[in-house]
């Protein structure tokens, strides 16, 4: 309730000045001729020429709106039966999965859904809830069985409080059913200026106070519009929040978030004639004197300049009138499919056959439109099929067989996931030996410049308040850099000895909803160039656990895009020296009857690290580092740390995707733990938190002995092939033989 009292505070400051009241007096009786602006009126006309694209047609409609005339075509009714099918009711529910609020949303792109902030404000409570679709009546007055359909926030999650919207991904599939989510098409927001005049007659598709789907579509007048909003005097009940506001040609103008009261000596006034008081009075309770939506446009305009390539966002930005018009609904491709209640208009057919031209375009969406034919057979049980098509029709539909075959099978399995987050207890300082606490491997420490850039947490656990910041996964946990967007580092508990020989599924990536979506770069970067999605903590190591199950959930969890960054094809598919290290270490140098390691691993994020020029504002890493800590065949903790420097393919080969390229090796070097603490601002610690000494006294490259021989022997064989000669200090690794392992 405080979020939406801090919504309606915003309505009254930015309604300040105004009379909506009697703006809405003044509008009753009068005309958008008579009401809007020049300037305005010559969008609205604009608008509609583009949309319509006939300028006999657009003028003729253009006279229409600005005159008052609101009579429509009969097919605005069955168009607007399709526009609400995009239409939900959100179910908000808490930690314990109680439902303790309603709401409205609707779909603006495939899977991704928009409502108010004050609906879904964390991450937290939308992977909780629930979106609604069809709880509806039908035409005879019955109750619809409804689809529940679960949220994706970790897919995308972008929320802005200053203009009250929350847009959501969701899942594609029921959890009710075996529907899919496409069925209900979405609703395109157009950017483009032009959409609605002052004067003109609105509708809101909303579920009030959580019943059933709604339509308020008389004594809906807009009255005026600012910036970020316009006003309109429309009768909503709690519940409508997160409802799309429509004009009279089923284009969405706004957002409905809120409205603003009444007002007695600055107190909210309720229906029932007295103040209003949020610890007892709900929404419903609350007397408007007008409502309040935030306008596409400047939605659009917001999510553009946050997400400007998010991939479930790429129908919202490419929205215009013209490919967005709500048409009226028709047949669509398909080989064989059933329709409700044909049967009986089959058999009153006086042929087999019926053919109908219709638009080729996508269900509500985004897409180019192509005039085609089809003959359709239809029997007395409703089922339908192709006849015959014209040319158009036949390309059309065997592409979409093409398509068909070339679909890869699922997966024999799903692994299950969590999206709450709460299962998850990270990086285990003393997975070495629990029994030893000299041999526990505290997470890296970070300097002062490293505090200020990382992420912080959107909620901190009220377990662990100390730690504000570090994303705790399964076997292993991120921090991650706000600048940058990749991670400081990575710290992972890997078990060879545990390991199952699983066959693995698809990779699933997913944003972390626990941080912001705009501190992490996703799969939008990866597209045409030569980077692969490179996991800094390997999969492969983390597949391990108490049971099969437990190991393919753990080896998931780092397809996080926390846990990625940018690495060469040519590395992340040649990748025999850089990720054999561990096992090396496990198997040659420590004792054979345990295979347990700690591997801390990140990128080098240097000032002048290059930006490929396609986002030019994200500089992708060249060099790599990667700390391995395990117990040798002593009893004593050793560590050992490695650098590998992508710049030289990067400079011969590019990035950008031309096909294959030779294999060039990447130089991979040992080098001490030092020099990872000087690369980075990080440091190193063993031992108790409150009693640690630095890790690299269990270097055995910094040891007394080491320091005083040269590694010049094993640099000289590199250098003749080698582009450029090792640093000093550094121990060029040619094979996993090279390793120093011991002081």
């Amino acid at each position: 309730m405080s979020i939406l009292v801090d919504q309606i505070n915003r309505a009254i400051a930015r309604s300040e000045g105004l009379d909506l009241r009697q703006l809405g007096d003044h509008a009753r009786n009068r005309t958008p001729s008579e009401l809007d602006s020049d300037a305005h009126l010559r969008q609205r006309h604009a608008f509609l020429s583009d949309s319509l694209g006939s300028a006999s047609e657009s003028d003729a409609f253009f006279e229409r709106i600005i005159n008052g005339n609101e009579l429509q075509d009969v097919n605005y009714l069955a168009r607007g039966e399709r526009a609400t099918k995009a239409v939900a009711r959100i179910a908000i529910r808490d930690a314990s999965g109680r439902q303790f609020g309603w709401g409205t949303g609707f779909l603006i792109a495939p899977n991704v859904l928009i409502t108010n902030n004050h609906v879904l404000p964390q991450t937290q409570i939308a992977a909780r809830s629930e979106a609604h679709f069809e709880f509806e009546l039908d035409i005879d007055g019955s109750p619809l069985d409804f689809l529940t359909f679960g949220l994706a926030p970790e897919k995308l999650f972008f929320t802005h409080p200053a203009l009250d919207l929350t847009v959501v991904a969701v899942q594609s599939r029921p959890q009710n059913g075996a529907a899919d989510l496409a069925r209900y098409g979405y609703l395109p927001m157009v950017e483009a200026l032009g959409k609605i005049s002052e004067g003109e007659w609105l509708t809101i598709v909303q579920h009030p106070r959580g019943e059933r789907k709604q339509l308020c579509i008389r004594e809906n007048q807009m009255l005026k519009r600012d910036t970020d909003v316009i006003w309109y005097s429309t009768d909503t009940l709690g519940g409508s929040s997160g409802s799309p506001v429509f004009n009279n040609d089923w284009y969405v103008v706004a957002l409905h978030h809120s409205g603003v009261p009444e007002e007695i000596d600055g107190r909210i006034q309720t229906i029932h004639g007295r103040d209003f008081d949020p610890s007892r009075d709900k929404e419903e309770d609350i007397k408007w004197i007008a409502n309040e939506g935030i306008r596409v446009s400047r939605i659009v305009e917001t999510l553009r300049a946050a997400l400007p390539s998010h991939p479930l966002l790429g129908p919202v930005f490419g929205a215009t009138p013209a490919n967005s018009r709500m048409p009226a609904p028709g047949p669509t491709i398909a080989q064989t499919l059933r329709l409700p209640h044909i049967g009986a208009l089959a058999t009153a057919l006086p042929a087999s056959t019926t053919t109908r031209d219709f638009p080729m375009n996508s269900h509500t969406g985004v897409g180019t439109t192509r005039a085609v034919s089809l003959t359709l057979n239809i029997d007395s049980t409703g089922a339908v099929s192709i006849a015959s098509a014209n040319s158009s029709a036949a390309e059309a539909y065997a592409a979409l067989e093409a398509a068909k075959k070339k679909a890869k099978k699922p997966p024999a399995f799903d692994v299950p996931f969590n999206a709450a987050y709460n299962d998850r207890a990270g990086y285990d300082p003393g997975f070495l030996d629990p029994a030893v606490k000299a041999h526990q491997v505290q997470l890296p420490a970070l300097n002062a410049a490293l505090q200020k850039r990382a992420v912080k947490l959107l909620v901190v656990d009220p377990f662990d308040t100390k730690n504000t910041h570090v994303l705790k996964y399964h076997n292993f946990s991120v921090v991650m850099d706000e600048a940058r967007r990749f991670a400081i580092y990575t710290a992972a508990n890997v078990d060879f000895g545990g390991r199952y020989d699983l066959s693995r599924p698809a990779d699933v990536w997913r944003l972390d909803p626990r941080i912001p979506t705009d501190t992490q770069i996703s799969n939008f970067y990866y597209a045409s160039n030569q980077f692969d999605r490179g996991h800094l903590t390997r999969r492969e190591d983390l597949e391990f656990g108490k049971s099969r199950r437990d190991a393919l959930i753990s080896a998931a969890d780092t397809c996080h895009w926390t846990n990625c960054t940018p690495q060469h094809a040519r590395f992340n598919q040649s990748k025999e020296l850089w990720q054999g290290i561990e096992r090396h270490l496990l198997e040659n140098a420590i004792t054979k009857n345990d295979f347990r390691a700690q591997v801390i691993t990140g990128a080098i994020l240097d000032e002048d690290d290059p930006v490929w020029e396609r986002f030019d504002k994200i500089q992708y890493p060249v060099r790599f580092w990667k700390v391995v800590a395990a117990i040798n065949d002593s009893g004593k903790l050793f560590a050992t740390a490695y650098i590998l420097d992508q710049s030289a393919v990067i400079d011969q080969y590019g990035i950008e995707a031309v096909g294959e390229v030779p294999f060039a090796a990447f130089d991979t070097y040992q080098v001490k733990i030092s020099e990872v603490e000087r690369l980075t601002g990080l440091s190193f610690f063993s031992g108790p938190a409150t009693k640690s000494t630095p890790l690299s006294d269990a270097d055995p490259l910094a040891s007394p002995s080491r320091r005083a021989r040269s590694s010049s022997s094993r640099v000289s064989r590199r250098e003749a092939t080698s582009q450029r000669p090792a640093p000093e200090g550094y121990v060029m690794l040619e094979s996993l033989d090279a390793i120093v392992d011991k002081a």
